[in-house]
């Protein structure tokens, strides 16, 4: 009986939870899906290049710091 309470909560709660995006915010969102920022891939290659400087310039700098002492 508890099993049965319990799996007809969660599916209640699952079609609650869906239910909370109303039809013109969900129209939004598929309007902007080709718009969004991280859709971009000169945005991704951007990011990545910065993130190997950055990080290729901490250890290079951390491997002076060793060689110092």
């Amino acid at each position: 009986m508890k099993k049965t309470a319990i799996l007809f909560c969660s599916v209640l709660s699952l079609f609650l939870l869906r239910a909370q995006v109303n039809v013109e915010e969900n129209q939004k969102l598929k309007e902007a899906n080709c718009t969004l920022w991280y859709a971009n891939p000169w945005l991704w290659i951007a990011g990545v290049a910065l993130f190997l400087l950055i990080f290729i310039l901490l250890l290079h700098r951390s491997t002076q710091n060793k060689a110092k002492t």
